[in-house]
């Protein structure tokens, strides 16, 4: 049996959720009929199910961030066993200060709230792509292209549903919406996260204002950064801490190292340190772009140029095939002499690295880990330590990328679980 089969046939049946409850009705027509220029017709949940959700007329986008365009409850994938589940539009704010609409799904567990109201995580996704195509909320059958990721994610927040969290994922800006996904770019991803949050606690008035966020991979990085922002972008709320989990860190020096080998024609010497960042190329020259003046022609190759698009259409597996750029090294990707200067510009503004926080942060790292090496992230806590952030960094032998995911858990229940003193 495969790793995938052992986890389908390990997750109990998912919890059908049939109509909305009265209150949240109410919290849904009020939502999508209540706020100056976000005004709307109310549309019925039923009704919700017809329309293409992810793409809401530009008259509904303007309004609070982090209030709820729309919503439908869910059945099945992509939602978590033993919770109700829903699909949610919500309100967020790109890096240019304009009104965004962000998917994301909110599962709420099944039974009565605890005293001061569920407990919520906010999770920060890991790597999927930059495509619509990609976003986890899409995920509804196997059919899925970033299907083994993301289930295997799902697999994991039902064990923090099953320990009494309500845990609310956002797609990100820009993934599964209309308009570019920010990949990498902090402020971005730390919106989504903190507007997901601020989303939930409409959706169900049962979840209290007290949360964390937890980020995996692409997601680790919108967790730091998340601690270092979110209180300020959500003032209303009690970020308690986050859990970062192999965070995507220091992509600008392994850009600039990875050019370097190629100069010197040492490329395959560096690959273990640079985390297989070809792969991942096309993905983080799209993020960067939505923030900065960042021309590809300048520093690809004349084959790396041409397929450049395949990021805009295909997920991170796609992406590593030996006929994509999985199939490319250093050397067919950087063109001699080229002028990567504008693109580190962005990923180290980027970094989570020199963030300041006052929020706990915990950090999971694997050693085994390929595609965020360990020692990037050693070197992020060594610097974040440096500078007097409360962090603490927990390692595990022998896990891998996914893997920390597992071998972590139990220490990451134990500190969520003392900052909410349970």
């Amino acid at each position: 049996m495969s790793e995938n089969q052992q986890v389908r046939a390990e997750r109990p049946p998912r919890r059908s959720v049939g109509r909305v409850p009265i209150g949240l009705a109410t919290v849904l027509l009020a939502s999508m009929s209540g706020i100056g220029s976000a005004a709307a017709t109310p549309v019925v949940p039923d009704e919700l199910a017809e329309l293409t959700f992810y793409t809401a007329a530009p008259d509904r986008v303007p309004g609070p961030h982090g209030s709820v365009i729309q919503l439908r409850p869910l059945s099945g994938d992509p939602g978590l066993a033993g919770a109700r589940n829903y699909l949610v539009l919500y309100r967020s704010v790109d890096m240019q200060g304009d009104p965004v609409a962000v998917s994301g799904t909110l599962a709420v567990p099944d039974g009565a709230p605890p005293p001061g109201g569920w407990p919520l995580i906010s999770w920060a996704h890991g790597t999927t792509g930059v495509a619509d195509v990609c976003a986890p909320s899409h995920d509804t059958s196997p059919d899925f292209p970033a299907h083994d990721y993301t289930e295997l994610v799902r697999h994991h927040q039902e064990r923090w549903i099953a320990a009494g969290y309500a845990v609310a994922q956002t797609d990100y800006q820009g993934l599964g919406t209309p308009g570019p996904h920010g990949y990498l770019i902090g402020g971005a991803e730390q919106r989504a996260v903190t507007d997901m949050a601020r989303a939930a606690r409409q959706i169900d008035p049962e979840i209290g204002s007290r949360w964390v966020t937890i980020g995996h991979s692409q997601g680790g990085q919108a967790a730091v950064f998340t601690a270092a922002q979110a209180q300020q972008w959500a003032p209303e709320l009690q970020l308690l801490g986050a859990v970062a989990l192999a965070p995507a860190s220091h992509q600008g020096v392994g850009l600039q190292a990875s050019q370097v080998a190629t100069t010197a024609g040492v490329a395959s010497a560096l690959a273990p340190l640079t985390g297989g960042a070809v792969s991942f190329l096309p993905l983080i020259i799209r993020g960067a772009q939505t923030v900065g003046e960042v021309d590809p022609a300048r520093f690809l190759t004349p084959r790396a140029q041409s397929m450049l698009e395949r990021g805009d259409i295909g997920c991170i597996g796609q992406l590593r095939q030996q006929d994509s750029w999985g199939g490319l090294n250093a050397a067919d990707v950087f063109a001699p002499g080229g002028d990567i200067s504008a693109l580190v510009r962005v990923l180290n503004e980027n970094d989570p690295s020199a963030l300041t926080f006052r929020q706990p942060v915990l950090v999971l790292q694997g050693r085994a880990d390929t595609t965020v090496p360990a020692p990037a992230t050693d070197a992020m806590v060594v610097q974040q330590r440096a500078t007097g952030q409360p962090v603490e960094y927990r390692t595990y032998p022998g896990a891998d990328h996914r893997g920390v995911l597992d071998a972590s858990y139990a220490d990451a229940l134990a500190w969520v679980n003392a900052r909410f003193g349970r």
